[in-house]
């Protein structure tokens, strides 16, 4: 039976529940009071965390709470768990007795006595819902006598009280400490979905794309204009894609063709229109700006852009607010703007084609999709990953490429970069037969002669007298290189010792380039 408590005790708890500052140190202070008067055995206190959904243990007297289990709130037998989601007080015998509860009870009735009573408190707030509970353990007398003592129901009043006062206070910040942590595990599992996503969906091995990737996934959530550049093909509209869908932005990907619109048109494509805003505009549009509100709008080829409509653009980027063509009225869009363009912009400047402050609000993020040539390592990945949505997309069974096939693509210019390298793998696995590889036969027929730009060469592409004229240098030089190894080569008879030695390079150098430049001159050395 507990012991009766002098006043001067109950004035020492009193004191000591009131300067208690936490918690955990609140409920110590009642369950060691319990404890030294001889009602309780074991007292301990748990916490509903709504994160995890289970009661945490908060205090335990004589043991540490750390020795304690988490209980599970979906064992709804479990006394605890059902004095908080009850809200009412709870009364068990022999709670050594109780069985096939559950796996977080059993742990934590290997603490249990036999004999052992249990009275469950639950602790509530000032709105009456309950937050926590007290579990007194004990001789089933000794607790009946501390149900029925008036000073200890008045000690556990207070002790209520006090504690929901404690957890109003500390509520607030552990609220946002919760609040931020859940924030740094969404955006950790989000940054890993997108790191995922741009592995499975921008393939490559090389370096340089490995680099991409790294730069894209920084991307994904600014909301700093992007551009983009790269030759025609080289994926630049895939990247602006998967920087959208790896992003958290909910709204739309709206992807506009600068060169493919009609000058006249491209305006009201943008902006939208009132109805009768020009000929032929017999209903109002509200425009692609308007449906990229909340997500991307991209522009591709922007080096195409009319100049009048630059400025316009401008002030879009800097208010977000434009005007339908005809309208009166100013509307908001608060969409991420990335470009793109194969052109030289700052040339285009130069030549006053394009706005100097457009460019440089455009370009607050860069990035640059290499051409395939630059990364041959990447041509039979990409191949492969051709060749498997092939096979997925026509319930197809081409079961892969020949390594003479793709040495052969790995040799090939490939002028139109990724979409050229799609094209032929998709063609070639058309002509093959069902369960057999693409071989270099099915790429021989469909490598026939075709133009090809200056950042391209061969032999023919681009005369010695015309590199005068060119504003490429890099491709000047390429094609230079070029010519000097073909012309060398056909001095030497084809003999890549004598060519390497005239032009002062190693052999295995020479073969390189050779491999680069598409040369297949025979080395008349055995």
């Amino acid at each position: 039976m507990p012991r009766q408590l002098a006043p001067i005790e109950v004035a020492r708890i009193a004191r000591d529940m009131t300067w208690a500052t936490h918690p955990d140190g609140l409920a110590t202070v009642i369950l060691r009071a319990a404890v030294d008067s001889g009602a309780l055995r074991l007292g301990m206190c748990y916490r509903l965390d709504q994160t995890s959904d289970c009661l945490r243990p908060l205090s335990c007297v004589p043991e540490k709470a750390s020795a304690l289990p988490e209980l599970d709130m979906g064992e709804l037998d479990n006394p605890l768990v059902y004095g908080l989601v009850s809200g009412h007080p709870c009364t068990v015998e022999h709670i050594a007795s109780m069985v096939g509860v559950g796996s977080t009870f059993e742990r934590l009735r290997e603490r249990f006595m036999p004999g052992d009573g249990a009275w469950i408190l639950p602790l509530r707030d000032a709105n009456q819902h309950a937050f926590a509970v007290l579990a007194l353990l004990g001789n089933p007398s000794a607790l009946h006598a501390l149900r029925e003592s008036a000073l200890w129901q008045a000690l556990l009043q207070i002790h209520e009280r006090l504690f929901s006062g404690l957890e109003q206070n500390l509520g607030d910040a552990e609220r946002a400490r919760s609040a931020d942590a859940v924030r740094a595990q969404a955006h950790t599992r989000t940054r890993e979905r997108a790191a995922r996503l741009l592995a499975a969906e921008f393939v490559g091995v090389s370096p340089a794309v490995r680099e991409l990737r790294s730069d894209m996934l920084s991307m994904t959530d600014s909301n700093l204009a992007i551009l983009i550049t790269g030759e025609t093909g080289a994926g630049k509209d895939h990247a602006a894609w998967l920087i959208h869908q790896a992003g958290s932005r909910q709204g739309k990907f709206v992807p506009v063709n600068c060169a493919a619109i009609p000058k006249d048109l491209i305006e009201a494509e943008l902006f939208g229109n009132e109805r009768g805003a020009f000929t032929g505009a017999s209903q109002a549009r509200a425009g692609l700006v308007a449906e990229a509100d909340g997500g991307t709008l991209f522009l591709d080829e922007i080096g195409d852009m009319p100049l009048e409509l630059q400025g316009r653009l401008l002030r879009v980027l800097n208010e977000k607010k434009y005007r339908p063509v005809g309208a009166t009225q100013e509307r908001h869009s608060n969409f991420r703007l990335i470009c793109a363009t194969h052109q030289p912009l700052p040339q285009r400047i130069a030549e006053g084609s394009f706005r100097e402050d457009l460019y440089f609000r455009i370009r607050q993020q860069c990035l640059h999709v290499p051409a395939l040539r630059e990364r041959p390592e990447d041509i039979p990945v990409l191949a492969e990953h051709v060749l498997l949505q092939y096979n997925r997309e026509r319930q197809a069974h081409i079961p892969g490429i020949s390594a003479e096939a793709l040495r052969m693509l790995q040799m090939h210019p490939l002028p139109g970069n990724v979409r050229e390298l799609r094209n032929l793998v998709l063609v070639a696995a058309e002509r093959t037969g069902r369960g057999q590889d693409i071989t270099p036969q099915a790429l021989r027929e469909l490598r026939a002669p075709a133009p090809r730009t200056a950042a391209l060469p061969t032999t023919s592409t681009m005369p010695l007298h015309d590199l005068w004229e060119t504003n490429d240098l890099p491709g000047a030089l390429a094609a230079f290189e070029c010519h000097l190894i073909s012309e060398r080569l056909r001095q030497a008879n084809g003999s890549r010792a004598l060519a390497a030695q005239s032009l002062g390079i190693p052999k295995r150098t020479l073969a390189r380039r050779c491999q680069r430049w598409n040369i297949f001159q025979e080395d008349s050395e055995p």
